[in-house]
C-alpha cells in the first residue's frame, strides 16, 4: 500500500510536482516567494485607467508597532480603525501606479517624469487635489484626499490588503475585479 503522501497526483510534466508532499512544497515556496501585489484604489478601480497602490508584505513587529502608536495617539473605535488602516498603507505602500488596460500592465504613475513613490503631496498634485489638503500635508491627509474623505472606501481597501497579507499567492487585484473580494 502507498502511503497517500508520497502518491503520485495529476499529469507529470518536466518541472511539475509529481507528489502531493511535492505539490504542497511548491505552493509553500510560491507564497514564501510573493513578496508585493497591487490593490485598486477604490473608484479607481472599474475601467481603465485603474489607479493601483503597490505594497509590500509587512512584518508582525512593524504592524505591533503601527497598533501601539495608533492605541495611544487615536480615542475612538472607528478612528483608531481608519488610522490603522491608513497608517498600514502608508507603511506598505511602495508606489502609486496606473493600468491603462493595454495589456502592458501597471507602469508608475509619474509627476514631472518622475515617480510617485506613495501617498506623497506629488500624488495630490498629480490628480489635482493638493489644495484641498492641509499645510502643512501629511500621509495621513493625502489618504484621505484621495479616498475623498469615505471611511468606508478605506475600510474597503483595508480588507483587500488584509486578505493579501492573510494569503499572498491569492491575485487581490483580478478577485477584486472579479467582485470575489
Amino acid at each position: 500500500m502507498t502511503d497517500e503522501t508520497t502518491q503520485r497526483v495529476g499529469a507529470v510534466g518536466d518541472d511539475a510536482p509529481t507528489t502531493l508532499l511535492d505539490q504542497l512544497a511548491s505552493k509553500r515556496k510560491e507564497i514564501a516567494d510573493i513578496r508585493e501585489t497591487f490593490v485598486p484604489i477604490p473608484g479607481y478601480d472599474k475601467e481603465p485607467p485603474l489607479l493601483l497602490a503597490k505594497y509590500r508584505l509587512l512584518e508582525g513587529p512593524e504592524l505591533d508597532r503601527i497598533g501601539s502608536r495608533v492605541r495611544r495617539d487615536v480615542k475612538g473605535r472607528w478612528d483608531r480603525q481608519i488610522t490603522a488602516a491608513i497608517d498600514t498603507f502608508i507603511a506598505a505602500c511602495e508606489g502609486i501606479y496606473v493600468d491603462t488596460g493595454d495589456g502592458a500592465g501597471p507602469r508608475p504613475l509619474t509627476l514631472n517624469g518622475e515617480p510617485i513613490t506613495g501617498y506623497t503631496e506629488e500624488l495630490a498634485q498629480a490628480l489635482k487635489f493638493a489644495s484641498e489638503l492641509p499645510s502643512p500635508a501629511t500621509a495621513r491627509s493625502v489618504v484621505l484626499g484621495l479616498f475623498t474623505n469615505n471611511d468606508v472606501a478605506i475600510s474597503s481597501h483595508a480588507m483587500v490588503l488584509s486578505r493579501w497579507f492573510a494569503d499572498t499567492s491569492i491575485d487581490v487585484s483580478q478577485e477584486m475585479l472579479e467582485g470575489n473580494l
